[in-house]
């Protein structure tokens, strides 16, 4: 039997302990202080768990080869409805490790490409935490002339920045509260009138006269949508009191 895929799961957050980070650019201030801009990227592993939970180990595969410039292309495919459908990206191969660093990179670009991770592009560059018990290492120069010449290297470690909340998955019970009180709100909202209810309300406007857009002003309204299914008893009580006032005078 093929499993039933719900593709919009791919989308979902990740734990923080499945999120990587790079180094985008770094650099030493003023007081010689190093620095480090960095970016979120979603590892290979909980690429690859992702797609097993919400595809199956059976109904996803990769395929690489190379790219016209050297580097190299991944298509990941999942079985949709009995067919394999492919979404193919690259990445150039890296200064260490570049078979291992071009494949593992154009598997994350791939997965994008089905939204896997793709939330992570909404985060902003943003600075590491340069701290002597850095987890991360990292090489710094005062000025692109002692970079190109690699003179006078700073050297530093860094930890990541912490994720924003709305990054991350919601707990069960967050995620569980949240849904219920998407659905109270969706309960105590108002039934707006059916068609045949704004019919009667427009007869019942002939006998005044008034025009229907005359009515909706006076109730603050701008369609008839927004007018409510449990005021209905009101509005024609209105229109009653309006017509009897017309008669008396």
């Amino acid at each position: 039997m093929t499993k039933e895929i719900n593709l919009s799961l791919l989308k979902e957050p990740f734990p923080a302990d499945d999120i990587e980070w790079r180094e985008q650019r770094n650099g030493v201030d003023r007081q010689g202080r190093p620095w480090a801009m960095v970016l979120a990227y979603v590892t290979n592993r909980a690429i690859m768990n992702r797609l097993d939970d919400v595809c199956g180990p059976e109904n996803w595969r990769n395929e690489f080869s190379q790219s016209p410039n050297g580097g190299v292309l991944c298509c990941i495919y999942i079985r949709i409805n009995g067919e394999w459908v492919g979404k193919w990206d690259g990445a150039d191969n890296t200064d260490i490790e570049q078979v291992k660093g071009g494949l593992s990179g154009a598997m994350k670009r791939a997965a994008v490409q089905w939204g896997i991770g793709r939330y992570l592009y909404n985060l902003d560059a943003t600075f590491a935490q340069v701290a002597d018990s850095g987890a991360h290492r990292g090489i710094a120069y005062a000025n692109d002339a002692d970079r190109k010449a690699r003179k006078n290297p700073v050297y530093f470690k860094w930890n990541p920045p912490a994720l924003p909340d709305w990054s991350l998955p919601r707990t069960k019970q967050e995620a569980t509260t949240q849904d219920a009180e998407s659905q109270d709100k969706k309960n105590k909202a108002p039934e707006p009138i059916t068609g045949k209810d704004w019919n009667e309300l427009q007869d019942l406007l002939k006998n005044i006269p008034m025009a229907p857009a005359e009515f909706l002003k006076a109730w603050k309204v701008d369609s008839p949508r927004q007018l409510v299914k449990n005021m209905m008893k009101e509005y024609k009580t209105w229109i009653s009191r309006k017509a009897d006032d017309k008669a008396a005078a």
